[in-house]
């Protein structure tokens, strides 16, 4: 009998060794398995973070775009409403006040150089198509040029 025993025994620690080993086979799994649920549930915490970062900024870019458009359009209006004034021609002279004097004075002397000048009529030919000698190289020219600075000096 005592090898009968001695066979219960062993049937009785194979059960027993299969439900342990079973028992903390699924537990090593199990912790496995919810390690792994928790790095899933951590990863999409963050990308659903990253997600909501991402529309937040969107959406102040967009508001920020929204802003320029309505400055812009109000730059625009201001624009038009001026181009569209009579009035504005005479309050934006083309040149400012100073260039306008400076240039009254330059006609005005340059009307008075002009009417110094000797006058020309339309039947002269001019000194280069005139016969003879005439122009920078004639001898008449260097004498011409000596006559003008005796008369200025």
């Amino acid at each position: 009998m005592s090898w009968i025993i001695g066979v219960l025994l062993v049937v009785a620690g194979a059960i027993i060794g299969f439900f342990a080993a079973r028992y903390s086979q699924s537990k090593g799994q199990s912790g496995d398995l919810e390690e792994q649920v928790q790095q899933s549930q951590q990863r999409l915490t963050d990308y659903q973070r990253e997600v909501a970062e991402h529309f937040a900024t969107a959406n102040a870019m967009v508001e920020q775009l929204a802003d320029t458009q309505q400055r812009l359009q109000s730059y625009l209006n201001q624009s038009a409403e001026l181009l569209e004034k009579s009035d504005v021609q005479s309050d934006l002279p083309f040149f400012a006040e100073d260039t306008i004097k400076q240039l009254r004075v330059a006609n005005s002397l340059n009307k008075d150089h002009r009417s110094g000048r000797d006058s020309y009529s339309a039947n002269d030919i001019p000194r280069d198509y005139t016969e003879g000698s005439s122009g920078l190289f004639s001898s008449s020219y260097e004498q011409d040029q000596e006559k003008e600075s005796s008369k200025t000096s």
